[in-house]
């Protein structure tokens, strides 16, 4: 084991913040995603509904002003 190892239960993984999207709403819902492995089992199921009902809100109202910036297909 070495010595930074040892500050650090062996179950848990290091957390990793989420990607950017730019979509306040889809950021927010990886934000709780982030963490979801040192979460308690108990919250596992209210906070992956949560993240669930977020992104298919943001996918049925997708963001007017992303659009524009797409390139045609």
């Amino acid at each position: 084991m070495t010595e930074q190892s040892r500050d650090e239960p062996e179950d848990m993984e290091p957390t990793i913040a989420p990607p950017q999207t730019g979509n306040p709403a889809v950021d927010d819902a990886l934000l709780e995603l982030a963490d979801l492995a040192s979460a308690p089992l108990e919250e596992h199921h209210d906070r992956l509904g949560y993240v669930h009902a977020a992104l298919q809100e943001a996918l049925d109202r997708p963001d007017e002003d992303q659009s524009h910036n797409a390139e045609p297909a």
